[in-house]
């Protein structure tokens, strides 16, 4: 199971809203720019799954208040989370 091409760019803008900055560790910047290539291609591992899903959640306080699509990023990281618990 991978995301629908509108959960890739539902999940995909929003992290690339929050971490593509300079104030951001250069080494979550590299790991998303990582993720975003797999996210492209349709080949994320679990690892990456469980990346995007502690990322999510970390960033979550800024989504609710911020974005009219907060259901859509709600729904793309419950699927982060159910790719992420599957066994490989």
């Amino acid at each position: 199971m991978f995301y629908t091409m509108e959960e890739a760019a539902v999940l995909g803008g929003f992290l690339e809203l929050y971490l593509d900055r300079d104030s951001v560790d250069p080494a979550v910047r590299e790991r998303h720019r990582k993720f975003r290539q797999g996210l492209m291609r349709g080949a994320l591992e679990r690892a990456d799954y469980e990346w995007a899903a502690a990322t999510l959640g970390f960033l979550r306080p800024q989504w609710w208040p911020e974005h009219e699509d907060h259901r859509a990023l709600e729904n793309a990281l419950l699927k982060t989370r159910t790719l992420a618990s599957k066994k490989e």
